[in-house]
C-alpha cells in the first residue's frame, strides 16, 4: 500500500512538472547562447580599446636624438676621443603650436633632435593598406630641461596646428584603474600596451618629495617619454623607467604623474627652466612616543620642528611645535605627503595652512619663496651648457682658456679634473646674464657667475 502511493505521487509530480518544463525550454530557445554573451562584451571592451588607441595615438610622436660622447679609457687615435651616440624615445604633443614633452635622458648630450610625427589619415575613399606609411619628421629645439623631474620640453618649427593629447588629473588616480601606455619600444613606433594602475604614489628612494605611479603595462626601453592614459584618453603619466632583473619589461614600470608634469610644462614654455620655492620649514611625522613625550593631542600627523629665521613661514607667523593639520584643504598625515603636496608647486604660489597651537586652530597663508642657493666654494669651477641657444659660461680660473677656445662646444672641469672635458651637453639653460658672465671672464675677475651644474645620475632604465 505504501508502495503504491509513493508510485502514485511520483507519477502525479512528473505531470505537474512538464508545463514548467516546456516554459523553460521555450525560454532558452529564445534567449542568446550563453557563449554569446560574454562574447558580446569582449568584442564591446576590444572596441571601445581600439576607439581609444586612435583617439591617442596621432599625437605620440617617436624622436631620435643624435650626439657625440667623449671616448672612455685609452683610446687609440684622435678620431676616437668623440664617439657618435644615436637613440630613440617617445614624447608627446601637449600644445597644437608644436611643444612636446619627453623625459630629459631621451634628449642627453643630443646636438641634434628629429621628430617623427605620427601620421593622420584622411577620411579619401577606398581601401586602406594596413602597412601603414611613415609620417613627417622634423627638426626639434630644446625649450627646457628639468633634471629633478627628468622631463624636457620640445618645440616643433611647424606652420599648421598638431593633434594635442589632454592632461589629465593624477590624484585622481586609484590602484586597479585601467591605463594604456603609447610610445616606440625598441624603435617599435606607435605602439600600445594596456595594464592597470599598481600604485599611485611611489617613491624610489625614502624621503624623496618626487612621485611616481607605477603600472603593470607593458614598459621596454624605447617608450622613455610616452604617454600613459586613462580610459578617458586623458594623459595621466609620463613612462620614465623600470626596475628589471632581465632588461625587459617584468610589469614594474613608473611614470611621472601629469600633475607635475603640467607644472614642469607650464615653467619650462614660460621661463626656460623650473623654479621651485621653499616655505623653509622642517616637518617630521608624529608618531605615538613623540606624541606622548611632547603631550601631543593626536598620535597622528605633522609637526614643525624647525622654522627658519627670516623665512616665509616665520614672516607670517608660523612656530617651531605646531601641528599642521591641513594644507590647501588637504588632511596632513605625515611628513612625506607634506613634502609631496608642496614640490609641484610653484615659486610665489600662495599654500593655505592649518595648524594647532595650544589647542587653538590657527590659519596661514604662505606663498614659496626661492630655493636660496648654496654658496659655491671660490676653489671650485663649472661651466654650463646650452644647445639650443648654443650659449655658454663658465667661471674660475681652471676652465678660462677652455671656454675661450671651445666656444659652444663647452667644457667642465672642477677640483677632481686635472684637464677640461670638452663635448656638446645639455645641461639646461644658464643661471644668470650671459653678458654679465662673459664680460667677468674677460676681466679675469673670480666671482662666481654660473651655478654648478655637473649632471647627476637620474632614472635612466629606459
Amino acid at each position: 500500500m505504501l508502495h503504491r502511493r509513493r508510485h502514485l505521487e511520483s507519477a502525479r509530480s512528473r505531470r505537474t512538472r512538464w508545463p514548467v518544463a516546456v516554459v523553460a525550454v521555450c525560454a532558452l530557445a529564445s534567449a542568446p547562447p550563453l557563449w554569446a554573451q560574454p562574447a558580446g562584451d569582449l568584442r564591446q571592451f576590444s572596441m571601445a580599446l581600439e576607439s581609444l588607441s586612435e583617439q591617442v595615438r596621432p599625437a605620440v610622436v617617436q624622436i631620435f636624438a643624435t650626439g657625440f660622447t667623449p671616448g672612455e679609457g685609452v683610446v687609440p687615435s684622435t678620431a676616437a676621443l668623440l664617439s657618435r651616440q644615436q637613440g630613440s624615445g617617445s614624447g608627446v604633443i601637449l600644445d597644437p603650436s608644436g611643444y612636446v614633452i619627453t623625459n630629459a635622458h631621451v634628449i642627453e648630450n643630443a646636438s641634434r633632435i628629429r621628430i617623427e610625427l605620427a601620421l593622420v589619415e584622411t577620411d579619401a575613399d577606398g581601401p586602406r593598406s594596413v602597412l601603414r606609411p611613415r609620417g613627417e619628421v622634423v627638426d626639434a629645439q630644446v625649450v627646457g630641461i628639468d633634471r629633478e623631474t627628468d622631463l624636457a620640453l620640445l618645440k616643433l618649427q611647424l606652420d599648421r596646428p598638431l593633434p594635442i593629447l589632454e592632461l589629465g588629473d593624477s590624484e585622481a588616480l586609484r590602484p586597479g584603474e585601467l591605463v594604456m601606455a603609447f610610445g616606440s619600444p625598441l624603435g617599435l613606433a606607435t605602439s600600445v600596451s594596456m595594464g592597470v594602475v599598481s600604485a599611485v604614489t611611489r617613491q624610489i628612494r625614502a624621503d624623496d618629495p618626487m612621485i611616481y605611479i607605477q603600472t603593470d603595462a607593458t614598459i621596454n626601453p624605447g617608450n622613455s617619454g610616452g604617454p600613459l592614459v586613462d580610459v578617458n584618453g586623458r594623459l595621466v603619466g609620463i613612462s620614465t623607467f623600470i626596475l628589471s632583473q632581465s632588461g625587459g619589461s617584468d610589469g614594474i614600470g613608473f611614470a611621472v604623474p601629469s600633475n607635475i608634469v603640467r607644472t614642469v610644462y607650464e615653467q619650462l614654455r614660460e621661463f626656460g627652466r623650473v623654479r621651485r620655492g621653499e616655505i623653509d620649514v622642517l616637518a617630521q611625522t608624529i608618531t605615538r612616543e613623540m606624541a606622548r613625550g611632547l603631550g601631543l593631542p593626536q598620535t597622528w600627523g605633522v609637526l614643525l620642528s624647525d622654522v627658519y629665521p627670516r623665512g616665509p613661514a616665520a614672516r607670517v607667523g608660523l612656530a617651531v611645535g605646531d601641528v599642521v593639520l591641513t594644507l590647501d584643504g588637504k588632511p596632513m598625515e605625515n611628513a612625506r605627503q607634506f613634502q609631496v603636496d608642496l614640490y609641484p608647486r610653484r615659486v610665489g604660489e600662495l599654500v593655505e595652512l592649518v595648524v594647532l597651537r595650544d589647542g587653538t586652530r590657527l590659519t596661514f597663508t604662505v606663498a614659496r619663496s626661492t630655493v636660496p642657493a648654496t654658496p659655491i666654494d671660490s676653489s671650485r669651477w663649472y661651466v654650463r651648457l646650452n644647445t639650443s641657444s648654443r650659449s655658454w659660461a663658465c667661471s674660475g680660473p681652471a676652465t678660462r682658456s677652455c671656454c675661450r677656445s671651445a666656444g659652444p662646444a663647452g667644457c667642465c672641469s672642477s677640483p677632481s679634473h686635472s684637464s677640461s672635458r670638452a663635448g656638446r651637453g645639455t645641461n639646461g639653460a644658464i643661471e644668470g646674464d650671459w653678458p654679465e658672465a662673459q664680460a667677468q671672464l674677460i676681466s679675469g675677475k673670480t666671482a662666481p657667475v654660473v651655478w654648478p651644474s655637473c649632471s647627476r645620475p637620474g632614472p635612466r632604465t629606459i
